[in-house]
Parts: structure tokens; C-alpha cells; sequence
């Protein structure tokens, strides 16, 4: 119904994002990780939005970022994930995060969400095991940091490979991400190299 909404940011309280539009101020529930982007009270801005109906109430959901709406909606199919629980997980992980901690099985990363158990955290894991990217994630990263560089591809193919090793190797995808993110890569920086370097990173981890 609402696929989207641009207005003016009039008011935040708490996980709720005021949106005027056309003399209307739309209540939209959001997670911090939403409100953290936001700017400056009385810019325009514009929130990817869901709306969700229930027998007494209709309430719109928002999000700065469209991954971070696909990541809401899966994780709303999850079972005993609400839109409560969901806001929470998003509100204490990136979609990263999330991403990287369903493909690694890593439900403790899920139960630090308040109101998210250890049973639930575990389905997480279950019902979006086949659904997420830890590829795509990986390289949403790296285009993030190397945005502005001509020659990313190689580098990025450089921590594909590494990543898959590490793997491979039996390590779970979201601890190798993890020490791959603190390495220093160059463009110079070849798979063997990185791989040593990482290995022995991950050995004090």
C-alpha cells in the first residue's frame, strides 16, 4: 500500500519517526539503526515503508535503507518473530551482522536482542538459513569501502576467495568476516597472502 514515503522529519520519540507529508504526520516504528542515519529535525527525507494491519490497529513500519525493509519482512517469517522482535534484532545488528550471523549459526549474536530467546534465536538461524547472502553481504562491504576506486573487483574477489578458504577450513562465515574486516588489503594483496595473514589473525580471536 505505502511503498514508500518522503516528507519532512518533524519529531523522533523513542523508535517512532514523525514524517510530514502534506499536512499529514505519519507515525512510522523504526530501529535504531534507522533513526542513527537520520539527519537533522525538519529535513526531507524518505523511509521504505510496510504496513501492517492487525484486527484493532494498523501500523507503518519504515527504514532508511530498502535492505534493511527485505531484512524486517524475512525476518517476520520467522516463526515467533513479531514486528516487536524483529524491530529489536534490527535495532541491535546491521543487516550485515544479521546476515553474517545466520550463515556462521551463530544464535547467541540473535538472543542478545531483548525479548529474543534462545529458542527463538536458534529458529532465526533454521528459517533463514537458505534465504540470506553472505556473499552479497561480504561484497556490499567491500563496495562500501572501496567506493571511488577504479580497480575494487580484484580486491573484492581477492576477500571472496579468502572467505570461502576460511570456510572451507571449518571456520563459521561470520567470525571470518569478522577478522577479514580488520586486515589491511591492498590491490597488491594477493588470495595466499591474505589468507596467512588472516589465519593468523583469527588465532588470537
Amino acid at each position: 500500500m505505502f511503498a514508500y514515503i518522503r516528507g519532512t522529519l518533524a519529531d523522533i520519540d523513542d523508535n517512532m519517526i514523525i514524517l510530514e507529508n502534506n499536512g499529514v504526520g505519519y507515525g512510522i516504528s523504526s530501529s535504531l539503526n534507522t533513526i542513527r542515519q537520520l539527519p537533522t529535525i525538519g529535513s526531507e527525507i524518505k523511509l521504505n515503508t510496510k504496513l501492517i494491519p492487525k484486527e484493532d490497529s494498523l501500523t507503518l513500519y519504515g527504514f532508511y535503507e530498502k535492505e534493511e525493509l527485505k531484512m524486517f519482512e524475512l525476518l517476520l517469517s520467522v516463526s515467533g518473530i513479531g514486528p516487536k522482535g524483529a524491530l529489536a534484532i534490527l535495532s541491535n545488528m546491521t543487516v550485515s551482522d544479521i546476515q553474517f550471523a545466520v550463515a556462521g549459526g551463530d544464535s547467541k549474536a540473535f538472543a542478545a536482542a531483548p525479548g529474543v530467546g534462545k529458542k527463538t534465536a536458534e529458529r532465526v538461524i533454521i528459517d533463514l538459513k537458505d534465504k540470506v547472502d553472505v556473499i552479497g553481504a561480504f561484497e556490499a562491504k567491500i563496495t562500501l569501502e572501496l567506493s571511488g576506486k577504479s580497480k575494487a573487483a580484484p580486491v573484492s574477489t581477492v576477500k571472496e576467495e579468502v572467505l570461502e578458504a576460511l570456510v572451507a577450513l571449518g571456520y563459521s562465515a561470520s567470525n571470518a568476516a569478522r577478522a577479514l574486516d580488520k586486515m589491511t588489503i591492498t590491490e597488491s594483496t594477493t588470495t595466499e597472502q591474505l589468507l596467512s595473514d588472516t589465519l593468523k589473525q583469527m588465532s588470537f580471536l
